[in-house]
């Protein structure tokens, strides 16, 4: 007996696959004309409902072509909402309140969801992206964009070229000083090609120099480098001036100025 009780505590069909495959199943008696109260009675005894209650799935199975409950609408963000998240900072309590504000000066508005639904749905609705760019700005959205990878290419297809200082003394005939590095790296093998180190903020001949380390592959440099198919730099003039554009055109090697704000695009040196 105990165990009979626990099926009926603990059915095996899930109740709403349960309703739906006997609503079916009663559709199709009906359709075939063979449809009785037993059915309907012996039904409702399996799932423990009322047969009141068989016969109301029923009707509504033939009225409105559903077997299951009908779907509960769920609380969205509207454009309503979001402009007073831009207006708010995304706090969504505030912006709760001005909805309360809102339903109560207008009796014909939708009631208004509680505060946690509200923040079920902004968590659901908007990306955390834009919930930090409603809080924090543009900046703060940005930092949550997802950029792809570039494509894999052959060596020497690219590279890019950059400068750092270095976070280290040095002494330079008596005088401590930070130096300067200015490098090409290969995109497509991630190899630093050529390099110089200068005790002066970077200029063109430091590039140029960075440049005659990445293209000469005879000793001592190598045995990485040679001639690329092109450059991106961020956008340093000493990468751009006239001296260095010429000297890689001669080459047919175009220097290409990458736009500002858009770290994405020289990912390679970031890394």
């Amino acid at each position: 007996m105990s165990d009979e009780g626990s099926d009926m505590r603990d059915p095996a069909v899930p109740s709403g696959v349960a309703r739906a495959a006997a609503v079916q199943r009663l559709l199709d008696l009906e359709a075939r004309g063979e449809l009785t109260s037993a059915h309907v009675r012996l039904i409702a005894q399996a799932l423990g409902k009322s047969e009141r209650t068989l016969w109301r799935w029923l009707a509504a199975g033939r009225a409105e072509g559903r077997t299951g409950r009908v779907p509960q609408g769920r609380f969205t963000v509207t454009a309503e909402v979001r402009q007073l998240l831009a207006l708010w900072g995304g706090n969504a309590s505030r912006v709760h309140a001005e909805l309360v504000e809102r339903a109560r000066s207008d009796p014909t508005r939708k009631p208004v969801p509680s505060l946690a639904t509200l923040h079920r749905a902004l968590r659901r609705d908007l990306s955390a992206g834009e919930r930090a760019g409603l809080k924090n700005g543009e900046a703060a959205r940005r930092a949550h964009d997802v950029f792809a990878k570039r494509p894999p290419t052959h060596r020497n297809a690219v590279w890019e070229g950059d400068r750092k200082r270095v976070p280290v003394e040095v002494d330079v005939e008596g005088e401590l000083i930070r130096p300067w590095v200015t490098w090409f790296i290969d995109c497509a093998t991630k190899v630093i090609t050529g390099m110089a180190v200068t005790a002066h903020a970077p200029s063109r001949d430091a590039v140029l120099a960075a440049l005659r380390c990445a293209i000469d592959r005879r000793d001592p440099y190598g045995p990485a480098g040679g001639i690329p198919s092109a450059i991106r730099v961020d956008r340093g003039k000493e990468f751009l001036c006239r001296t260095v554009t010429s000297a890689m055109g001669a080459l047919a090697v175009p220097v290409l100025d990458l736009p500002a704000y858009t770290p994405h695009l020289k990912g390679t040196m970031r890394r």
